[in-house]
């Protein structure tokens, strides 16, 4: 409520829900990249919710390649979708 500009807001509503340091990027990038995907959910679920930590840790000042990014949905991806990879 105290917020005099949207950028004082967005950086009060990040640390609040996002966190924010070293630390939470830290975890968000090993979050990204020791993941396995499921076949019991929607692959499409999964992969925007990768993409969703992503953009947060875009938004915490540590952006990541598209390419990265693809790398980590591909190493990802359940074992019966190895030709794929």
């Amino acid at each position: 409520l105290s917020a005099t500009t949207s950028k004082d807001a967005w950086n009060k509503i990040l640390a609040r829900y996002e966190g924010k340091g070293e630390q939470k990027v830290a975890f968000l990038i090993s979050e990204l990249f020791r993941g396995t995907l499921s076949e019991d959910a929607p692959l499409e679920t999964q992969i925007n919710a990768m993409t969703r930590t992503a953009h947060t840790l875009a938004a915490l000042g540590q952006p990541l390649d598209d390419k990265l990014i693809a790398v980590a949905i591909i190493i990802s991806l359940p074992p019966s979708y190895d030709t794929l990879k």
